[in-house]
């Protein structure tokens, strides 16, 4: 916690920068145009799974993800506040995030639609409780230590408890430039 203070004092000193729009733009890019720049940044491709109050498995799919920390151990993932899922996760605080192999690509679209998630794929449920699908690239069993807000999304910054290994001889799938692609595509 001594180096949280450290860095939350450092930053209070620090003046804050303010950059004002050019000449006869808005605050910054139309959203269409800040989603295709980014496109340019390929990522990973997850699925995060968590259950309900009822035992049913709920879920979304997720290209904003992150590593944090190593010690603790701390992901992030970016959520908008309009994915069905995000109550489930904001109330439960704990899922799984599969980073999907590269196979994976109806997986993750179908997380990404209205389908009845139980029907995507096979599932089972950890000694945690916490739904684990049948394939994947890596899983991390987690728990959602904040959510803090970024505009439209919320971030959520949650531990690793455990990893379990998918099959090792397998590429995980990419999203690039609106796409997804198999890493056996680009490696």
């Amino acid at each position: 916690m001594k180096q949280m203070e450290l860095v939350n004092a450092a930053a209070d000193t620090m003046p804050s920068l303010k950059i004002p729009p050019a000449a006869g733009q808005t605050a910054g890019p139309a959203a269409t145009e800040f989603r295709h720049a980014l496109g340019h940044f390929a990522t990973g491709v997850t699925v995060i799974t968590a259950l309900d109050e009822n035992g049913s498995l709920q879920g979304l799919t997720a290209n904003a993800v992150s590593s944090v920390s190593l010690d603790p151990p701390l992901i992030l993932a970016c959520i908008t506040y309009t994915a069905r899922s995000f109550s489930v996760l904001e109330r439960r605080r704990a899922f799984s995030l599969h980073i999907l192999a590269e196979g994976q690509a109806q997986v993750a679209k179908d997380f990404a639609s209205n389908a009845e998630r139980s029907s995507i794929c096979a599932w089972k449920t950890t000694e945690r409780g916490l739904p684990l699908l049948s394939e994947f690239h890596v899983a991390l069993e987690c728990s959602i230590e904040q959510i803090y807000p970024g505009g439209d999304h919320g971030i959520v910054v949650a531990r690793v408890h455990q990893i379990h290994h998918g099959d090792k001889d397998v590429g995980p799938l990419l999203y690039y430039k609106g796409k997804m692609t198999p890493w056996s595509n680009v490696a």
